[in-house]
């Protein structure tokens, strides 16, 4: 069987020296022979970070750059390899206190113009939530039938955190529950925030709030289908929480929480990427520092996560990675070390072994299967 997976990431040499990236590309996994056999230009598109498929009609919802000098966000037409949407956010300056992995230490990061860290796509009702870490803000966009932008609205976050890069909120997630509200992350400001969503207009309303616990970082999340249970990545605490939505309410509870990285371990680490399994059983999830892929089983209906295992990515800064179409392997992607590893997954017992070491592929930062997508 041959798997689809699409590679995102940056296009600019500041980002990678040397980089030779240029947009979004396919790679195809032969499954019979356990290894990446090709990697292809899809899309040109300048610094592709991250993006999202659409249920339907071939579109990809992903941040990009213009002239290296205006962010802002579109979609690319995957039938025609073309970028057919775009909207550019205005020439704001952003900065942050940022981590320099190759060198080991803070700095201080001075942006000219300011881009989305995430963004995902609502393919029914034509909507795109965009999540701005730079400028501490949410993004909609109302879309028409032909997935052109016609309006759009930003929502500006407050707060800050203990730590030296919760200097302002920060806000790192924004994606659909499945009751169709919005949960957002404020990394800066160890909240989660909920919304009501009008997708007549793109319009948000905020239903409720919830701390996590100081210095938590809470990046991105795992939403289970077949439960009320969200796991929520804390990116500064290195860590994972377990929280329980109630779609009465639109809150959320406390549950509990795991370290990502073993007990003991004193170098930096940013937990960076999680992704739980189809039947909810296994949670995976990346760190960046520590540089590894740490497995959870999950364990009392959804409530609890159990850590039993915990592998090298065998190079630099592991960023993203996803299962495959029937997840018995993982693609994941060293963005400092220009390379991808696939592991082969025991889709019983959730280990991960390596089947394929040294892929390259230069500044990649976004995998996602895409197999029926491509179809």
């Amino acid at each position: 069987m041959l798997d689809k997976f699409i590679l995102g990431g940056y296009t600019e040499d500041n980002y990678t020296p040397n980089n030779q990236s240029d947009g979004v590309y396919t790679a195809t996994l032969d499954t019979d022979k356990g290894e990446i056999t090709d990697i292809s230009l899809l899309a040109k598109v300048e610094n592709p970070a991250f993006f999202n498929l659409s249920d339907t009609d071939q579109k990809i919802a992903t941040v990009l750059t213009k002239d290296n000098n205006q962010g802002g966000v579109g979609i690319v037409d995957v039938k025609t390899g073309k970028l057919i949407s775009a909207s550019y956010l205005p020439k704001k300056h952003g900065s942050y206190e940022a981590y320099d992995a190759a060198k080991n230490l803070y700095f201080w990061n001075e942006l000219p113009y300011t881009v989305p860290s995430y963004i995902s796509i609502d393919t029914k009702h034509k909507v795109l939530f965009a999540a701005n870490y730079n400028t501490n803000a949410i993004h909609t966009y109302k879309m028409d039938d032909d997935y052109k932008i016609t309006d759009s609205h930003t929502y500006p976050i407050e707060g800050n955190g203990p730590l030296v890069e919760q200097d302002h909120a920060h806000i790192h997630f924004a994606r659909q529950l499945p009751d169709g509200r919005l949960m957002v992350c404020g990394l800066g400001c160890d909240k989660l925030f909920i919304y009501d969503v009008n997708f007549d207009n793109a319009e948000i309303t905020l239903v409720s709030e919830f701390d996590t616990k100081p210095g938590f970082g809470p990046r991105q999340l795992a939403i289970a289908k077949n439960s009320n249970y969200i796991y929520v990545l804390g990116e500064l605490a290195s860590r994972v929480g377990v929280v329980k939505y109630d779609p009465k309410t639109g809150t959320l509870s406390r549950i509990a929480d795991y370290s990502n990285i073993p007990e003991g371990y004193v170098g930096h680490n940013g937990s960076a990427a999680i992704r739980l399994t189809s039947d909810e059983k296994f949670l995976y999830i990346s760190n960046r520092g520590h540089n590894s892929l740490t497995v959870y089983k999950v364990i009392d209906g959804g409530k609890h996560l159990e850590k039993i295992q915990q592998i090298k990515t065998e190079g630099v800064f592991p960023r993203d990675f996803s299962l495959s179409y029937n997840e018995d392997y993982l693609l994941c992607a060293n963005q400092n070390t220009n390379d991808l590893i696939l592991y082969k997954r025991d889709k019983k017992s959730g280990y991960l072994t390596v089947a394929q070491r040294n892929i390259k592929h230069d500044a990649c930062v976004r995998v996602l299967e895409a197999t029926d997508f491509l179809k």
